[in-house]
């Protein structure tokens, strides 16, 4: 344990969590303690907060009540999960016609806003409150202590970089936060061959504990490591984050940094879902944080049946989440943990497939990059990049009303800023886009 990140946790962070009136290292603690409690414990405990929820929308959210008392569900007449199911589900559709109306009455003046990536294809723009904040980042720091990764401990990220250039006082204050907490951040929206060497000179100056990053991207990198011969610090472990990871990724990127990998399933509306441990027999929900269904055709799907996974957030008392269908499919695993937490098991996540775009230079884009940009622009519905030839790109969008043109042209300065000018795009105005025949939603093909 380095003597830094014994200090960070032990006086750094508390004091400015106590200087912020936050709460997260009192409810890591919690969720520390929690984590080894029974799963019928841990169940009674998500119970009595799902009942609080729903009492807290009813009371507070117009759009709620009505759901709620259709469903013959009042406050005080919930007493299992059976009664909860009779609850029709929400999705995103619901909350961009609805979202007003959704919001609890008594949050408004302390909501903050938020956007998601859009990684089924639908970007989304919500609000959550500091409670559901806190608990977010406690699930995270619990989840991520699993693979040995610590507040404080050198932690290299190669994920997304911000859209357009963020003004200097706040690269300044990324720059400061960073460096208090050990982060690095490179940017994976444009690996060729040679930013792929300044990622492994900087991880090797670096010297991590932990390497976070895009599935495909530290797929990518670890190709290159071992075609290359190169020499990479060895890190204590990888997490991949924004899609699944399967045998033959997990078997390529630790072969390549030498260490295992832990595998994460989370999204921009609730952070950490899942976790894997170091046994890595399926992923822990965050069970405290929120309640996770799978269903089939509007019933609980079996363990080892592959199901719709439905979110309620169980603190997010600004903007209820109840029944959300996240865009993902899942399987409950049958078995517990040999770990011994009460925690239940995700067997796995099905779905998120980002095929990566190239261009004519060699440079490699992580498919990530679109759910990344297009969170930026509520004019977009829905989208779908097609890559059909090395020299161009199809992209298409379900648009809502309205004059776009102004967006559109900022969107396309956006990827030729990433992908440069040698690849032409072609943006498609289309009213729907279709699932595949396998009934999931690809958001960036490859065909070459």
């Amino acid at each position: 344990m380095s003597l830094y990140g014994h200090t960070y946790r032990r006086v750094f962070l508390p004091l400015y969590e106590k200087l912020r009136n936050r709460h997260t290292c009192d409810l890591t603690r919690r969720a520390e303690t929690n984590q080894w409690k029974s799963t019928e414990d841990l169940l009674a405990i998500q119970l009595r907060e799902l009942q609080n929820i729903l009492h807290h929308a009813y009371e507070q959210s117009p759009w709620h009540r009505e759901r709620l008392e259709c469903a013959g569900l009042r406050p005080g007449n919930l007493r299992t999960l059976e009664d909860f199911q009779k609850l029709p589900t929400m999705g995103k559709d619901d909350i961009r016609e609805h979202r007003d109306q959704m919001i609890a009455q008594n949050y408004h003046d302390r909501l903050q806003r938020h956007n998601t990536g859009g990684s089924t294809g639908v970007p989304l723009q919500f609000y959550m409150v500091q409670e559901s904040y806190e608990w977010r980042n406690a699930m995270t720091v619990r989840g991520y202590r699993w693979a040995g990764c610590a507040d404080g401990d050198r932690q290299f990220y190669l994920g997304g970089a911000p859209i357009g250039r963020p003004r200097w006082q706040q690269r300044l204050k990324t720059k400061l936060h960073n460096s208090v907490r050990r982060y690095r951040t490179f940017n994976s929206f444009g690996l060729n061959p040679q930013t792929m060497n300044e990622c492994i000179e900087r991880i090797n100056r670096f010297r991590p504990k932990t390497i976070i990053g895009y599935t495909n991207a530290l797929c990518l990198l670890a190709q290159h490591i071992l075609e290359n011969k190169k020499k990479v610090f060895r890190s204590g472990a990888l997490i991949t984050a924004a899609e699944g990871v399967n045998d033959v990724q997990r078997h390529l990127i630790e072969q390549g940094f030498q260490a295992p990998v832990f595998a994460s399933y989370g999204s921009r509306e609730f952070k950490l879902i899942a976790m894997e441990c170091d046994r890595h027999r399926g992923l822990h929900l965050s069970t405290e944080n929120l309640l996770i269904e799978i269903v089939v055709n509007d019933r609980p799907a079996a363990p080892g049946e592959i199901g719709e996974i439905l979110v309620t957030d169980l603190h997010n008392y600004g903007m209820p989440f109840i029944r959300y269908k996240i865009g993902d499919l899942g399987v409950l695993a049958a078995d517990r943990c040999p770990c011994g937490r009460g925690l239940p098991l995700l067997e796995r996540v099905e779905g998120r497939v980002l095929d990566a775009i190239r261009t004519p230079e060699g440079k490699i884009v992580p498919g990530e990059f679109f759910p990344h940009l297009m969170k930026e622009f509520d004019t977009v519905r829905q989208f779908q990049v097609i890559q059909e030839q090395l020299q161009s790109l199809r992209i298409k969008l379900v648009l809502r009303e309205g004059d776009a043109s102004a967006q559109l042209q900022r969107m396309e300065q956006e990827i030729k800023r990433v992908l440069g000018d040698s690849i032409t795009m072609n943006l498609e105005r289309v009213p729907e886009i279709p699932l595949t025949k396998s009934g999931k939603f690809r958001v960036t093909i490859s065909q070459l």
